[in-house]
């Protein structure tokens, strides 16, 4: 087939103006039909159905928060839903010409064949990006419809749409490159296979990865980020040099081939892989040098040190004895976490060294328990931190004592919205930090009032050993049948009132430990 040309002046001759027109109508023609038969389109509904039973169902269930809810999908389990099926209709769509054996009728079409590769991988890759978006669109929805507080994170979406046209490229140029049936399924596997050792990994490369373990992972996403810190962009956007330069290096790896068109073609393909390449080394040279800080992951080169800052807020306080203030985001929770907290609150309020005030702060930590407190500052501070999130939704506790006591496991939205449930989780470790700075352990003396008003305050002393093992945090009880076990038991079984006046007197006393057994009522 000879080009058309034109004459033109001094004897040269040039393509003809119309000649890039001819090659749009032709690309756009090709996408057309690869849009309405591309494999892809039968793999959006398995990939919609693996959506909802994880990603879906799964933040649902987490309290109705903007930070809680999208937890999962910073995850990356949305990612984790769609890849294999990705791969493995790029790699099928990419090797179907040579598989069908049509392959050299295909190449001596006007478009330059890494046009036409590139313009049906288009193809797969808008329906990924589409059924993704729609998927993520949905959820996002859902979660803004049921009135949840805080505010949508947009950097994991754009992350999970970029991995996903990755391992459509990837998966793509697979199929060109080995052009067989088998390539797909295979393909697929690798790709589930690569995704679960990722999850079950630890180290700062593996922060490259879209998805991440929150048991595993260096620096897992934050169940309160964007509640009192801005959310980190850093390790969002040193994916986006990682991931899409992947992709851009296998698109520019389908153009060298001899059959793609002429020399310099092929050296302009060349040069998208290098800068691909380029792209995803600098990404990783970038998250050698990140640290994990208690807001997030900073990358040095990327980090804006205004989002160091804390967001500024107006508490919402609750209670009786001693005011329980959280973040406005929490509010909803508030009456239950003040009215777990308020047995051991009333026990200690007015007294030498109690805290006049119990503030939420944010977490801190890789895993961070349920509930951990600290007191602090003159006058003295109760400063609570709350894993009002995933955590809370798979938390495993013990079996909260009494009639009715609800099971063992349950959702965050259940856990937090029950006074039994967060008793039986929360009160232990704060009451516990309380009461001990309070009036010590040093002791038997200071080990029986500790004892005693723990029990008076209705705290399940069995969770105290729950609390020790996850937090570090030596709460020393006195042990059964010792004398401290039994003066802790009288000075439990004294009405509130009194305890307190015990207190008031010999509080000084009692820290000092100048005060034996036979003196506690």
């Amino acid at each position: 087939m000879s080009a058309v040309t034109a004459p033109a002046r001094g004897g040269r001759r040039v393509l003809s103006p119309r000649i890039p027109d001819v090659l749009t109508l032709c690309a756009g023609r090709l996408l057309r039909l690869e849009l309405r038969r591309n494999t892809m389109m039968w793999m959006v509904p398995p990939a919609l159905l693996a959506f909802w039973l994880d990603t879906y169902r799964g933040s649902m269930a987490l309290s109705p928060l903007w930070s809680s809810r999208t937890l999962i999908l910073r995850q990356g389990a949305a990612v984790d839903d769609f890849a294999p099926f990705v791969v493995g209709a790029a790699a099928w769509i990419g090797g179907r010409d040579r598989r069908r054996g049509i392959g050299e009728q295909v190449e001596v079409t006007p478009l330059p064949r890494w046009a036409g590769r590139l313009t049906t991988w288009a193809a797969t890759a808008g329906w990924t990006v589409g059924a993704y978006l729609a998927c993520v669109g949905v959820l996002y929805g859902m979660i803004a419809w049921q009135g949840a507080a805080g505010s949508p994170p947009w950097w994991p979406v754009v992350v999970g749409a970029v991995a996903l046209v990755a391992c459509s490229a990837i998966g793509f140029a697979a199929g060109v490159l080995v052009p067989s049936r088998f390539t797909a399924p295979l393909a697929a596997i690798v790709t589930g296979l690569v995704l679960r050792q990722t999850l079950r990994s630890g180290g700062r490369y593996v922060l490259l990865s879209p998805i991440a373990s929150p048991s595993y992972s260096l620096a897992p996403p934050k169940a309160d980020a964007g509640v009192f810190y801005p959310y980190l962009p850093d390790l969002s956007l040193t994916q986006l040099l990682f991931l899409g330069g992947l992709a851009v290096t296998a698109l520019g790896g389908l153009g060298v081939q001899a059959v793609c068109g002429r020399p310099g073609l092929r050296r302009l393909a060349a040069a998208v892989a290098a800068v691909g390449l380029a792209s995803s080394g600098t990404a990783v040279a970038l998250i050698g040098t990140a640290r994990v800080e208690a807001n997030g992951v900073v990358v040095p080169a990327l980090h804006d040190a205004a989002l160091d800052r804390p967001l500024g807020y107006t508490p919402v306080c609750g209670g009786t004895a001693i005011k329980v203030c959280l973040n406005p985001v929490y509010k909803a929770y508030l009456p239950t976490v003040a009215t777990a907290l308020d047995p051991v609150l009333r026990e200690v309020a007015g007294l030498p060294g109690a805290p006049v005030r119990v503030d939420q702060v944010a977490l801190s930590g890789r895993q961070p328990p349920l509930a951990r407190a600290t007191v602090t500052g003159e006058p003295p501070v109760a400063h609570l931190a709350l894993d009002i999130g995933y955590y809370g939704a798979m938390w495993i506790g013990p079996e909260p004592a009494g009639k009715g006591a609800p099971g063992r496991c349950c959702t965050s939205q259940q856990m937090w919205t029950s006074v039994p449930r967060v008793t039986a989780e929360v009160l232990p470790p704060v009451a516990g930090v309380i009461v001990d700075r309070l009036v010590g352990h040093a002791d038997p003396v200071q080990q029986a009032v500790l004892e005693g008003l723990l029990r008076a305050a209705g705290v399940p002393l069995d969770g105290m050993a729950v609390f020790a093992r996850i937090d570090g945090t030596p709460i020393v009880l006195p042990q059964p049948g010792t004398p401290a076990y039994a003066a802790g038991g009288r000075f439990a079984a004294l009405s509130s009132a009194d305890r307190h006046a015990w207190l008031t007197a010999h509080l000084a006393a009692l820290r000092s430990g100048h005060l034996t057994l036979e003196r506690l009522p």
